[in-house]
């Protein structure tokens, strides 16, 4: 299952173009116009996820734009989202920074008649039509521990890397995690210490690693859902001397955490296919403008090469096929 990143052209929304069909070109007035907004751009995930959807949008025959800040800073995202909806796209497929701070100008375009869908990351559920899921958010967790325990099997203290206290996918999967080691067996030899915030930077991310490597002594696996924050600890633990006393997980490319698994420094890591994720969201995006895709649980919606996937609660819609590296098989995926 290899897959190549390939390069993708970020597209300003002031230029007034978009992709389809694999070619630059003004929107047709009978193709549907959906724009991609992801926390920031110029981060290898997100820009993985935008390669898929322009594959699911070359697939349907939809007009595709990927455009949003180079900073992951909420007010700019805010500010992205207003430029998209006063060009009145078909779509708007969003990633969101802050739940409830991208709410306003999505409610705005939903006012407009314009399809909102989440993916990655929710809004505040009454901002938006549908929300693509990577994961459930115990399902990531879950996924989580498991490496953890791939890590340090005899347990130990463990603390979590969150982008900030309004990341709602970050801070989901640490109160789950937390619960987790409260009152399941299999979980209770981790005793979370302490969660910290990095923003989706690197630079601070190892900051934090190494701020909790030198407060908690006894650390011993340091867990985070930001696909940033997760290799940068493994950066810092590998910095710090610290191999084979500490170890990192959570959520990561491949490309970023295969050094760190080949030299043995770390054990596992996981994720689910951002491509897929993002080919997902357009999918159902257009199953939603086309009037074929309803909100009631348990209606089926089709993603192409995907298959079928169902809707649940408050038109969540989970992806839920996590892909866990280790040393052994990490050399088969390539994005």
């Amino acid at each position: 299952m290899k897959r190549t990143i390939i390069a993708i052209a970020l597209v300003l929304v002031l230029a007034g173009t978009v992709f389809a069909g694999g070619q630059t070109e003004a929107k047709g007035s009978d193709t549907y116009r959906i724009f991609m907004n992801p926390k920031f751009t110029g981060l290898s995930y997100f820009e993985v996820c935008a390669d898929g959807a322009k594959k699911a949008a070359e697939e349907l025959g939809v007009d595709f734009v990927y455009t949003g800040s180079e900073q992951a800073d909420v007010q700019l995202q805010v500010q992205s989202l207003e430029n998209i909806v006063s060009q009145r796209p078909d779509a708007i497929i969003v990633s969101a920074i802050d739940l409830n701070a991208v709410a306003p100008p999505l409610k705005n375009a939903m006012a407009q008649g314009i399809t909102v869908v989440s993916y990655d990351a929710d809004t505040a559920v009454d901002a938006r039509d549908y929300f693509c899921n990577q994961m459930s958010y115990e399902g990531a967790a879950r996924a989580m521990l498991d490496c953890a325990l791939l890590d340090a099997p005899e347990g130990g203290e463990i603390a979590f890397i969150a982008a900030s206290p309004t990341s709602p996918n970050h801070m989901a999967h640490i109160r789950i995690m937390t619960e987790l080691c409260a009152t399941e067996d299999k979980y209770k030899m981790f005793t979370p210490v302490a969660t910290q915030f990095a923003a989706d930077d690197e630079a601070k991310s190892i900051e934090v690693a190494m701020n909790l490597m030198q407060a908690y002594p006894d650390l011993k696996v340091i867990i985070s859902s930001s696909a940033v924050s997760a290799p940068a600890a493994a950066r810092a633990i590998k910095s710090a001397g610290k191999e084979g006393q500490v170890y990192a997980t959570g959520v990561a490319l491949p490309s970023s955490i295969r050094s760190y698994l080949k030299d043995g420094s770390q054990k596992a890591f996981f994720i689910w296919d951002p491509a897929m994720l993002g080919y997902m969201s357009v999918y159902v995006a257009k199953a939603a403008l086309d009037g074929t895709l309803s909100k009631t649980p348990g209606t089926k919606v089709s993603a192409g090469e995907l298959g079928e996937f169902t809707v649940g609660e408050d038109g969540e819609i989970v992806y839920g096929r996590p892909l866990i590296f280790t040393p052994e098989n990490i050399d088969q995926y390539d994005f």
